[in-house]
């Protein structure tokens, strides 16, 4: 296993440093940070505050005099005795902490983190409503930094957003996101690029997750040891990731377990979740659990499809979800077995989705034209016709690509299927570009042909 170091998050430990340089100036600094949990806030911020004159806070589920007692506890772990004496060695209340904070960063910067606040917000009623009263009334020159985190998106959001009582408090906000497929390749660099790609699948861009998986043995050790077995992290960490934001009783694991299987339209899902959907779809995608997609270029009233948005959780939802109760009953390693098929159809996913983000990429980069909009498509009349990465330039498909997880590269037989899918593609110009990514590539033929390839090292560089 990697030791913990930090890997990535270079934007933000630059934007946090930024914070702390104004701090230090005299210009007080209030710093939300929030996403889902494993991902990485807390590790962030140990790192950030590391030598620095802090202290750290993390909230737990306890009641208000307990969480301010224990507050308490770290301004002496943190600063020491004569700061912790200043405050009578303990706090009557939210308020009155945030002002004794305050007073200490008059005329020595201080950074305070306090890390899960949505835990914060259900001991102590209006607790962001005490943060804003005392942050509208800081003193002038007060050298304080203070950074709130949490795990409950959808809670942190409501603090920011509408009527929120922080709205236009922070000096900024800072949501983090699971890893992208290239920063995420950083944790698991001895991986040829295959096996980082099935990795990633099962892991997604969550950095405990990519830091258990063990470099030195096959996917399928890894995915035994993680997913197949009772503790294994793979197996466990879905339902606290969800239990932030999603109640047990709107039945959300069922609708999200139903796309996972396969049924991605709202007909499918309601009739595979056995109840009504349109409200919970839009918390799930409020959440950013799921996503709803339509095949790009085409009208906003086209037949759209649902899809989860998180590759460990597509895994967790397609593979293991129906068999939990097997896995801890320690049959892990049957359940993995039969669930192949499945497995390899998650792959294709993610496959696909690596595909288009590496287009967009290559957009990004100058290699593709600028102007060059990167999506999906299928056609919404007539017979079936898919295009897993279609491109657009104004309203006319420009490049048609396939995207295929097989061992063997592709070859002509599918560069002229994907050539016949053409003509039912937005307006094609006259020559579109083709480009086609497998995990072995494209034979010679197929460049010969005009076309362009990408195996997996590609894709990934």
């Amino acid at each position: 296993m990697p030791s913990l170091r930090l890997l990535d998050r270079t934007d933000e430990l630059k934007r946090l440093a930024g914070a702390w340089t104004l701090a230090r100036r005299g210009q007080a600094q209030l710093v939300v940070l929030w996403g889902r949990r494993r991902v990485g806030k807390t590790f962030l911020l140990s790192h950030f505050v590391g030598g620095k004159r802090a202290v750290f806070f993390g909230a737990t589920q306890q009641a208000e005099t307990v969480e301010l007692a224990r507050l308490a506890e770290a301004v002496r772990r943190d600063l020491g005795d004569r700061e912790a004496d200043l405050a009578g060695g303990a706090f009557n209340g939210w308020e009155a902490a945030l002002r004794f904070f305050a007073a200490l960063a008059t005329s020595k910067p201080l950074i305070v983190v306090l890390d899960e606040v949505p835990y914060l917000t259900r001991s102590t009623p209006g607790f962001p409503s005490i943060v804003q009263a005392v942050w509208d009334h800081l003193r002038p020159r007060t050298k304080l930094l203070l950074i709130l985190t949490g795990s409950a998106v959808s809670t942190v959001e409501g603090m920011l957003t509408g009527q929120g009582p922080l709205r236009g408090r922070p000096t900024d906000a800072l949501r983090l996101d699971p890893l992208d497929p290239w920063s995420a390749r950083l944790f698991l660099p001895r991986l040829d690029p295959a096996g980082y790609l099935e990795a990633y699948a099962a892991c997604g861009g969550y950095p405990l997750h990519l830091l258990a998986w063990d470099q030195s043995a096959s996917t399928e050790q890894n995915l035994e040891r993680l997913g197949g077995s009772a503790g294994g992290i793979l197996l466990e960490d879905a339902a606290s990731i969800m239990s932030d934001e999603l109640a047990e009783a709107r039945g959300y694991a069922r609708i999200l377990a139903a796309i996972g299987r396969g049924r991605t339209r709202y007909a499918e899902i309601a009739g595979e979740a056995g109840q009504r959907v349109e409200y919970p779809l839009e918390v799930l995608a409020r959440s950013g659990f799921v996503a709803k997609v339509g095949p790009v270029g085409a009208p906003r009233a086209s037949r759209t499809i649902y899809m989860i948005t998180d590759p460990y959780l597509a895994f967790w939802f397609r593979v293991l979800y129906s068999d939990l109760a097997l896995i801890h009953g320690g049959q892990g390693r049957a359940v993995l077995q039969r669930a192949r098929p499945r497995w390899h159809s998650h792959l294709g996913q993610v496959f696909e989705d690596v595909a288009r983000a590496h287009a967009q990429r290559l957009v990004a980069t100058g290699e593709l034209p600028a102007d060059l909009v990167i999506g999906r498509w299928w056609a919404v009349t007539g017979e079936p016709c898919e295009v897993d990465v279609l491109g657009l330039r104004g309203s006319r498909t420009a490049l048609l690509g396939e995207a295929k997880w097989q061992a063997h590269p592709l070859d002509t037989r599918d560069l002229e299927a994907l050539r016949r899918k053409t003509p039912r593609t937005p307006e094609p110009i006259d020559a579109p570009l083709y480009l086609l990514w497998g995990r072995a590539g494209i034979t010679a033929d197929v460049r010969r042909a005009g076309a362009q390839g990408f195996d997996a090292k590609a894709m990934l560089q």
